[in-house]
């Protein structure tokens, strides 16, 4: 054991990797606390016509201003209130000033993704029923088209689109931009105007496009203004699933930050269903995405993620052993302060390396992308996990 624990410092001054700028979400909620779910709708405005509704009737109680619509991973919208500590839905019947839905239920909000209502400050559309529309928030309306065009009629996989979005203020054009034109399915493409730098005069408008496929994608591109005004669309992150970020004010400051998943622990030590990618964290700074998932401000919401991994562990005793649960257990608590002692404890509960799923290295010690692949070598976990830490930015070589 001082052997494992020596060589991982060692491996901490030799492997130096920068710091780059990089889920789980701030709406997925352990220990006692829940959201009590009232209803859930297809449709977002008549679900925000729901949650109207029952805020009104709440009005003069604690929970008038707990109430909001979210969206899940299925695409449906929940009305929901939270979070609550209700240990059963007997209890929350019970306290609830108004008559609950007869299907009302009590939910850690494990699927739940985006709030979308409230939301003074994001205004969201879509292309699937239509082709175009416009969004205003603050003193900026933007108009959205999807344009679509298909070189041969009878082949589906012809007909390549691309996201047009010009934006004004008052009666002046400030800007145009356009996606790169490809292929993509006709649902899944989004625009939403939304305040995630408050240091810009305008509000920044997010581009999503899911590309399709099992466990892909959602390209997304960011619109805003960098130090000197000028407007620039920036490359946001590809990430897993069907709906990019999630937007949460996760310190309280008033700023939302981007909210996801680091999706480079998915297939590393597991396939994907076995792979735990960690809460990531990222915050735009006029044109500029950055990581802060080691800024002590985040802490909460990191203590909050590794609590919901280990009371799943503690549920199915076999996770404690499977290296793609250790990999994002072990990020987890690097966020925290504590990455070397878990890299140590997860190297002791791990049950041995898993063919396939290895991390790799060049011969001499830098990255797998430096060297080709057939020259690359298979490190053993606890090796492979560390070294990934390393570059990912969760262990920092000073």
């Amino acid at each position: 054991m001082q052997f494992l624990r020596v060589f991982i410092v060692l491996l901490l001054t030799l492997f130096s990797a920068p710091s780059i700028g990089l889920a789980a979400e701030g709406l997925s909620l352990s220990g006692g606390q829940q959201w009590l779910v009232f209803a859930s709708r297809q449709d977002a405005s008549e679900a925000v016509q729901l949650a109207e509704g029952f805020q009104g009737a709440l009005q003069g109680t604690p929970y008038q201003d707990k109430m909001r619509v979210v969206r899940s991973e299925n695409g449906w919208f929940g009305v929901v209130v939270g979070p609550v500590n209700f240990k059963n839905l007997q209890l929350a019947r019970q306290q609830i000033s108004i008559d609950l839905p007869e299907d009302a239920y009590l939910s850690h909000g494990r699927r739940y993704v985006e709030t979308v209502w409230p939301a003074q400050n994001l205004h969201f559309g879509e292309f699937e029923s239509q082709p175009r529309f416009s969004l205003e928030l603050e003193t900026l309306r933007i108009d959205a088209v999807l344009i679509t065009e298909q070189t041969d009629p009878n082949d589906e996989f012809s007909k390549n689109s691309k996201v047009q979005v010009v934006g004004w203020t008052e009666q002046a054009k400030v800007f145009s931009f356009e996606t790169e034109p490809s292929y993509f399915p006709q649902y899944g493409q989004s625009v939403e105007v939304i305040r995630l730098a408050n240091e810009t005069e305008f509000p920044q408008v997010v581009i999503k496009r899911f590309t399709g496929g099992a466990h892909c994608c959602v390209e997304q591109q960011i619109i805003t203004q960098n130090r000197n005004g000028t407007w620039v669309m920036v490359q946001g992150a590809v990430l897993d699933g069907g709906y990019g970020y999630s937007f949460e004010d996760l310190d309280g400051d008033g700023t939302l930050e981007l909210v996801s998943a680091d999706n480079s622990f998915f297939y590393l030590f597991a396939p994907y269903a076995r792979s735990f990618a960690p809460l990531y964290i990222e915050k735009l700074n006029y044109d500029k995405i950055t990581d802060v998932n080691l800024e002590p401000a985040y802490q909460p919401a990191f203590r909050k993620e590794l609590a919901y991994l280990e009371e799943l562990a503690d549920s199915e005793k076999a996770l404690w052993g499977e290296n793609g649960f250790l990999a994002g257990w072990a990020a987890t608590r690097a966020c925290l302060g504590d990455g070397m002692e878990a890299v140590v404890q997860a190297t002791e509960k791990s049950r041995g390396d898993q063919e396939d799923f290895r991390k790799y290295a060049c011969p001499d010690g830098s990255p797998s992308s430096k060297c080709d692949y057939e020259n690359a070598v298979a490190l053993p976990f606890p090796v492979g996990l560390t070294v990934h830490l390393i570059e990912r930015g969760y262990l920092p070589v000073h």
